[in-house]
Formats: structure tokens, sequence, C-alpha cells
């Protein structure tokens, strides 16, 4: 009884960090993506000078 009582535990305890995970990755994704948008103007270092 203990046993698989424990296995629930480890299997919740993995989809929740991995679910963690993903989501700070997708939060940090979108932070750090900076792109100009389509009416700005300026230029980056995309600009091939």
């Amino acid at each position: 009884m203990g046993n698989s009582l424990m296995i629930q535990y480890f299997i919740i305890a993995v989809i929740v960090l991995f679910a963690g995970y993903s989501l700070l990755k997708i939060i940090a994704r979108n932070f750090s993506s900076k792109k100009p948008k389509k009416g700005e103007f300026g230029c980056d270092r995309e600009c091939g000078h």
C-alpha cells in the first residue's frame, strides 16, 4: 500500500515539475524576444550594416 502511494506521489511530482519547467520556458521566451513591431521605425542588429 505504501509503495503504490509513493509511486503516485513520484508521478505527480514529475508531472508538476515538467509543467512548471514548460511554463517558465514559455514565459522567458515571451519576455526575452524584443522583435520590432510593424509600425516601429529604427534599426537594430538585423539591419545588415
